[in-house]
């Protein structure tokens, strides 16, 4: 089942499952259990409390970075194939401590670079993609957390060649409805690179039955050195198949105020994900059509793999 949760207690949309008591005959397989035991134990001996797995983060990607509160890490592999060009592989990594005798105030984030957009270069081999991973780590005060307002700033680097230090303050405000949860997001930053910025979200989030929920959004971001908007619409119908696998079909549009506000790539596709391990291990199958104004709007198959864990402590 899914449902809206308030922010505080982790945001976005949850699934409840009524679990049977375990039988002595459940598969597990020891050495992975192992290893997840010591990644959350390491996390709970800097954090001090101990959390379940977040799983809803197929609904929302920045869910976990932002609204759910305490530690968790996420580890992720993907691929990208584009027809007729070689396969991309994509490692990433995302960690976020909430350091101890600060009121959970202070948080302490490393991020991969790759982690962050999914519209990167990727690396064409496996091994280097591992290996050449930049990463960034930095301090988030966190200002407010309240049922409707959320604001957080984070300053840190990026340790690329050469390193870019960068500040970010984000402001988020929800607001509740009979069946409905809408969330605007403001984020104003700078970097030693980029210069300064802002991006504005908006997001909207209707249950249309028990195992059915659509979504709308749309987003926008500045840049003061180019001096025009990147513009995102979106519309994703999210279908809970069972407690293990769910659907989610979308179409999206992105554009630019260059010259005036038009659309210039447009995407539609299809997300199967399912739980392979326990409730923390994840595989993801993505095939999408893209057509893009560059290649003057030939229809390219594309397919994506992702595996994820999630390890959450709160």
């Amino acid at each position: 089942m899914l449902y809206a949760v308030d922010p505080r207690d982790g945001g976005g949309i949850e699934e409840v499952d009524i679990v049977p008591a375990p039988s002595s005959k459940e598969f597990r397989i020891n050495f992975f259990d192992n290893s997840h035991d010591w990644l959350k134990s390491y996390i709970d001996s800097v954090s001090s409390n101990v959390d379940g797995f977040f799983i809803d983060t197929f609904f929302g990607d920045d869910i976990l970075n932002d609204d759910v509160s305490g530690s968790r890490a996420k580890l992720s592999f993907s691929t990208r194939r584009v027809l007729g060009e070689p396969v991309g592989y994509k490692f990433g990594v995302s960690v976020k401590l909430v350091l101890p005798n600060t009121d959970d105030k202070l948080n302490l984030l490393l991020e991969s670079s790759e982690d962050e957009d999914e519209n990167e270069e990727r690396q064409n081999d496996a091994v280097s993609t591992v290996e050449n991973v930049e990463y960034s780590t930095a301090l988030r005060y966190i200002f407010t957390e309240t049922e409707r307002w959320k604001v957080n700033f984070d300053t840190g680097v990026r340790w690329g060649i050469p390193s870019d230090p960068f500040t970010r303050l984000k402001l988020r405000r929800y607001a509740y409805f009979d069946d409905s949860q809408a969330r605007t997001t403001q984020t104003i930053f700078w970097s030693g690179i980029d210069g300064f910025g802002e991006k504005t979200s908006f997001e909207l989030n209707r249950p249309l039955n028990i195992d059915r929920l659509i979504r709308f959004s749309m987003d926008a971001e500045y840049l003061v050195n180019n001096d025009y908007f990147d513009l995102g619409y979106g519309v994703s119908l999210f279908h809970e198949l069972n407690k293990k696998e769910v659907f989610s079909y979308y179409l999206s549009a992105k554009g630019d105020t260059i010259n005036d506000a038009t659309f210039n790539g447009y995407a539609v596709g299809v997300r199967y994900r399912r739980k392979v391990y326990q409730d923390w291990m994840f595989v993801e199958v993505n095939p999408e059509l893209e057509t893009q104004r560059e290649t003057e709007y030939d229809i390219t198959p594309i397919i994506m793999f992702r595996f994820e864990a999630l390890i959450g402590v709160r």
